[in-house]
């Protein structure tokens, strides 16, 4: 299951240029869920359920619900909300039939299904994914700092200092990569996407709030070409502050590096020997006019959007070069074949047609946080599941 967070949705945790506020989205959201809560009223009629509230709700359209204590059973566990108004959402219900469930009904925004190593030390959090065929390689967020939280990956952690297998390397990116949160050291909010499986997520920021500015960046599992790959777990993130940068982001998964390495890390090599290793990010369709570029723009593409031959909107997979070989790509991201343009706004929302029929795609606009450099576009697949 795919689950989608924003700083739109109702009583978000804000993301700002103070200490733990990017650690408190990360556990809330990945760990341990929010907004939990009595159910006033749970209806359903021809196929969907609709659940009412006395003063409100956590959940906007595409996010996931937990349904608990609610009869017929058949209404409880982790429900996708088809719709959301001020008091009342709306979700699938096949099956369950038709009349008012009765029970001490509970929901909350589900957690994406992260487990927490270590808890107690305020503004450091270290997860992991909690499925059994994940790497079970762990992330690490320092975020004690204001305007960026440090980040590093371990193939296992011993405590939340400290853990074995770095990635990256401090020979690589002294003390680890940077997130950013905010360009100043104040409260003043900034946008976010979170985007995430039980294997992997995407963080979206968006530094000095500019909705076409964003810096898209990952953690967990890739979707390798080895069969069983022990170590293939990749980190993203910036090799120094760039929170002002005006010009390309290193650690930005809409940016397309062919003529460099940096900002992309892979636990081992495909042989498995060794320690993390870089990598990198290689559109399918980026044309060679630029030695790296954005997705979806001039330098990236093969023709404008839309495509004249099907009037469609082209899509190609982020593939992962690492020592010597392609390793796989980036789960659940695609990137436009075309020069989009400014034909989708961060947050726009596309249904897949022909070989991504049933699905719905994100659209997040991606450029370094200032200067003249055209943003891109990169979409992300909230449908789901993500190929591994």
């Amino acid at each position: 299951m795919i689950y989608t967070y924003d700083s739109t949705m109702p009583g978000a945790l804000p993301l700002s240029g103070t200490a733990g506020s990017l650690a408190a989205i990360l556990k809330t959201y990945l760990v341990t869920g929010a907004g939990a809560g009595s159910v006033a009223t749970l209806t359903v009629a021809d196929g969907v359920a609709t659940v009412t509230y006395a003063s409100g709700h956590p959940f906007k359209a595409g996010a996931v619900a937990h349904i608990a204590g609610a009869t017929p059973a058949g209404l409880n566990g982790l429900k996708p909300v088809l719709t959301a108004s001020a008091n009342a959402i709306t979700f699938a219900a096949a099956g369950v039939p038709d009349g008012p469930a009765t029970g001490s009904i509970t929901s909350k925004l589900a957690p994406a299904g992260w487990t927490e190593l270590y808890p107690g030390t305020a503004n450091v959090l270290a997860i992991k994914s909690s499925v059994p065929e994940a790497t079970g390689c762990a992330l690490r967020v320092d975020d004690t700092g204001t305007t960026n939280a440090r980040v590093r990956g371990y193939e296992t952690m011993t405590d939340i200092a400290t853990g074995l297998g770095p990635i990256p390397l401090d020979s690589q990116v002294s003390g680890g990569l940077w997130w950013p949160k905010s360009n100043a050291a104040s409260a003043a909010t900034r946008p976010w996407y979170l985007v995430a499986d039980e294997r992997g997520f995407y963080l979206a920021v968006s530094p000095q709030g500019t909705a076409d500015r964003f810096t898209l960046l990952y953690a967990g599992d890739i979707a390798s070409l080895k069969s069983g790959d022990a170590y293939g777990w990749l980190l993203t993130g910036n090799q120094g502050d760039q929170t002002v940068l005006a010009t390309v982001p290193d650690g930005c998964c809409g940016y397309s590096h062919r003529g460099a390495r940096g900002g992309a890390y892979l636990a081992r090599s495909h042989a498995a020997i060794g320690q993390a290793t870089a990598a990198q990010r290689i559109g399918t369709h980026h044309n060679g006019s630029t030695a790296d570029v954005y997705a979806g723009t001039a330098g990236y593409s093969l023709g404008g959007y839309p495509n004249g031959a099907n009037n469609g909107l082209m899509t190609g997979l982020l593939e992962l070069y690492a020592t010597a070989a392609l390793r796989g790509t980036l789960p659940g991201l695609l990137h436009p074949v075309q020069d989009c343009g400014s034909a989708f706004a961060s947050g726009a929302l596309v249904s897949g047609t022909d070989d991504m029929a049933g699905r719905q795609l994100l659209g997040l606009r991606v450029a370094p946080p200032a200067g003249a450099v055209t943003p891109g576009t990169v979409f992300l697949d909230l449908t789901g599941p993500w190929s591994r």
